[in-house]
């Protein structure tokens, strides 16, 4: 019995939902909104259509391609495999690990953030710009409390995998059950209010035009990593497909996966405007780490109005909402946490080859964690929140670099993989029986409108705050992600030598179709 139940396979709903699960981000349409309002909502359709969607089709057919080779890597090679075999072995480690860091920084940013769903939960509202404690004061003291959590978190995660996948579950629910509440309190305000949004509908003009005076051409372009973040997640669902039916029932379920999840963030963005206005959101004291909160709390105060409580009342029931969504939000970054303090350092050690770090990092304890690693990549969490943290001074700044930053890591990541797509269709010699993509040329067609929109919206976001004069800390931000990016580049260049040089003084003769095919 047991065996049937490891070789049923996957239908279109059950893949839809997998899918929609990992991708699907209730945070991304407060941010939204609160950035853009209805105006974000084409920027989130574009991204699904000109990212999402192929990236899919793209990874599927990489994962079906190379699937003995992951299975040789203890399925721990994912998208190192994949560009590694297109493109060669430096090209492949410098894309894994510009996707291994935009973990970390994704985590760095969570260690702050987290303060803001655990405030709402105890208080109904975000006070942590108000925490003081031995003369260390809001993002300082954020830092502080962020650094001890990720011990924590560290700490228990390395003591089993059982650890990990039991909170990862129950943040699910929570993110799933938020997400409801959306949907179904704003569809009840707008009939009680008899079809009124607090945010009007002014035409076209409104999806087309952002509210914000600041936002130019270059603003609008940039915005696209946002839409393209919001799809984050995609580059490890390609190996679902080895779990369906059959490869049309995949590239079915993709279809309609991505009509599913733009429908879902378009539609939610859309929702926002029903019980507040983009003025009343941008207002003092609210950022992108808050937004999503406040927008809940003004949710339910809309509906406590809309039923007919009195000011008082509705007020409370709005920080029974803020409470509701800080533990919601606190379950569902601590699944996320927990989830990838483990699983990007698994892949970054058992994708590379056995010589590429040394005994000590991947080394497993009796749990069979990688302890030492995650250590170590604990260690660089800690150091990144007290820079940030420090330099940060002002929470929309210390929130918003962090954010540019993610967004841009991980769009990097996907120009990496996108790029390498055209040498792998143009391989013969790799296994090709399974294309979506029918013709090399439509494949690589596609695959180069991708690279050229994500790449151009990279560039964009990360000028983007040196060009607005508005921005006090533009320069401060445009440095630092271009420092950082080069950074990151440029290590994984040392670290590749060091362990051509490292096998090559011990006499191993690495595969040539690896080392030798970058190009």
């Amino acid at each position: 019995m047991s065996d049937i139940k490891e070789n049923k396979k996957l239908g279109i709903t059950a893949i839809v939902m997998m899918i929609f699960s990992v991708v699907f981000g209730f945070g991304n349409t407060g941010v939204a909104f609160f950035r853009m309002g209805y105006a974000s909502i084409i920027w989130y359709a574009f991204g699904a259509l000109v990212l999402f969607l192929p990236l899919m089709f793209i990874t599927a057919e990489y994962a079906v391609s190379f699937r003995e080779d992951d299975k040789k890597a203890g399925e721990g090679g994912g998208i190192y495999t994949w560009m590694r075999r297109s493109r060669g072995e430096l090209y492949g480690f410098m894309g894994t690990f510009v996707w291994y860091f935009s973990i970390i920084i994704w985590m760095v940013g969570v260690c702050g953030r987290i303060w803001i769903p655990i405030s709402s939960l105890l208080f109904g509202e975000d006070q942590t710009q108000s925490w003081e404690f031995l003369g260390l004061k809001g993002t300082q003291l954020l830092g502080v409390l962020g650094i001890l959590l990720i011990i924590c978190v560290t700490f228990f995660a390395s003591k089993g995998f059982d650890k990990v996948s039991a909170v990862a579950k129950i943040g699910g629910i929570a993110c799933t059950l938020i997400n409801i509440l959306l949907f179904v309190v704003s569809l009840t305000i707008l009939v009680l209010n008899k079809g009124f949004f607090n945010e009007p509908i002014k035409g076209a003009s409104s999806f087309l035009t952002s509210p914000n005076e600041n936002h130019t051409i270059i603003t609008l372009i940039g915005f696209v990593t946002f839409a393209i973040f919001a799809y984050g997640g995609i580059e490890g669902l390609g190996s679902l497909v080895d779990k369906a039916k059959s490869a049309k029932t995949f590239s079915k379920a993709c279809i309609v996966a991505t009509c599913v999840i733009a429908i879902g963030y378009c539609v939610g963005i859309f929702l926002w405007g029903v019980s507040c206005s983009y003025k009343q959101i941008n207002v003092e004291g609210v950022n992108m780490g808050n937004a999503t909160y406040i927008l809940m709390n003004n949710l339910g105060y809309k509906l406590g109005l809309g039923l007919g409580f009195s000011t008082e009342a509705a007020l409370g029931l709005g920080k029974t909402f803020m409470r509701f969504v800080g533990l919601t939000m606190l379950l569902g970054f601590s699944g996320a946490l927990f989830t990838l303090i483990y699983s990007p350092v698994k892949t970054l050690l058992d994708g590379a080859p056995k010589k590429m770090w040394p005994a000590f990092f991947t080394k497993k304890n009796e749990a069979n964690m990688p302890a030492n690693a995650m250590w170590v990549q604990t260690l660089i969490v800690c150091v990144l929140v007290a820079i940030f943290s420090v330099l940060g001074t002002a929470a929309k700044s210390f929130y918003e670099i962090l954010q540019f930053l993610s967004n841009v890591s991980q769009c990097v990541t996907y120009i990496f993989i996108i790029a390498s797509f055209p040498a792998f269709r143009r391989n013969d010699k790799l296994n090709h029986n399974y294309t979506i993509f029918k013709s090399k040329a439509s494949a690589i067609a596609i695959s180069t409108i991708s690279y050229i929109l994500v790449s151009l919206a990279t560039i964009f976001t990360m000028i983007e705050p040196i060009l607005d004069k508005s921005n006090k800390d533009g320069t401060f931000q445009t440095l630092t992600m271009l420092l950082l990016m080069a950074i990151i580049l440029i290590s994984s260049v040392i670290i590749f030598n060091l362990y051509k040089k490292r096998v090559a003084k011990e006499g191993i003769i690495p595969d040539n179709d690896v080392i030798n095919n970058f190009s």
